[in-house]
């Protein structure tokens, strides 16, 4: 019998919450430390399809990377979609723990298994040296740096950050035809820290996401090169990592993934030539994006 307690335990060995950034909020979301757990389902982010899947599978414990409660709910009624999801999820006994910046920090999460995926070697944390902005101003260091096995152009680097992510598209600074051979990245939201992290480790281009107009900017003065291969598509390795925990440490539990896909999709443009049939698409960019309205599930 596996109690959630124990599965808590062996989570938080691996990504202590003593890792998680101030501003976070991780661990138990909803439910009780002595439930019985015989089924997981595991998602990158809380939404009502992925609550609604637990619920179909008859999961007893979700298990996300995105906490469900961010900020402080002041009631919990039908008229929020989070409180929907937590409503959603007592009355059918599900619990919600939360794996967030102490899995981004931790040894062997989600930086890691990103910069794996992307064959990088000779993987390292940032130094305290690198974390500091253009004036001196320390940050916590989230992120990895490490080295392709032989050095690559930018747009061979593009290819493969693409095609190993399952991006549908890329956002990105630089010359294609530069050489890459240090990257430094960041899993899920870099921002201007991140930029400032990996200019000052030397590397030749930054893998994130959720990056702006003034990240942009930034790099683009720094002379770095910069990648947004998307939020989801950087993170969602943390699906697979935890079916693999899952099966070594509670090989009795059932488990399921979640089949969600990028919130965002790209947008392109269909022109038809002004000569003959032919047909190309244009990529606009910045690149536009469209966004699936979700139907907040009711209890």
């Amino acid at each position: 019998m596996n109690r959630l307690s124990e599965i808590i335990e062996a989570l938080e060995g691996f990504a202590p919450k003593e890792l998680k950034e101030p501003w976070d909020n991780v661990g138990l979301m909803v439910g009780d430390r002595a439930q019985k757990i015989d089924k997981v389902y595991v998602c990158l982010d809380l939404t009502t399809e992925n609550v609604r899947e637990a619920i179909d599978c008859g999961a007893d414990l979700i298990v996300s990377h995105h906490p469900l409660i961010f900020k402080p709910l002041y009631s919990v009624t039908e008229d929020d979609p989070i409180s929907c999801m937590v409503r959603a999820a007592v009355k059918n006994n599900i619990s919600i723990f939360s794996m967030h910046t102490n899995f981004d920090k931790a040894e062997g999460g989600t930086n890691d298994l990103l910069a794996h995926r992307l064959g990088l070697q000779h993987i390292r944390e940032y130094s305290a040296a690198e974390c500091v902005d253009a004036s001196g101003t320390p940050f916590s260091p989230i992120g990895r740096v490490g080295f392709l096995p032989a050095p690559v152009t930018m747009e061979e680097f593009l290819s493969k950050v693409k095609s190993t992510l399952g991006c549908t598209a890329l956002k990105y600074t630089g010359d294609p035809f530069d050489e890459v051979r240090c990257v430094a990245l960041c899993s899920g939201s870099g921002g201007k820290e991140g930029v400032y992290s990996a200019f000052h480790s030397g590397a030749d281009v930054y893998v994130t996401a959720d990056l702006g107009h003034e990240h942009a900017r930034s790099a683009y003065e720094l002379g770095l090169n910069i990648i947004d291969a998307g939020h989801f598509e950087t993170e969602n390795t943390i699906c697979e990592f935890l079916k693999d925990l899952f099966e070594t440490n509670f090989p009795d539990i059932q488990f399921f993934v979640s089949s969600a896909k990028p919130l965002y999709s790209s947008f392109y443009h269909l022109a038809k030539a002004t000569r003959g049939w032919l047909f190309f698409f244009i990529s606009l960019f910045p690149f536009a994006y469209k966004y699936t309205k979700r139907q907040v599930i009711k209890c």
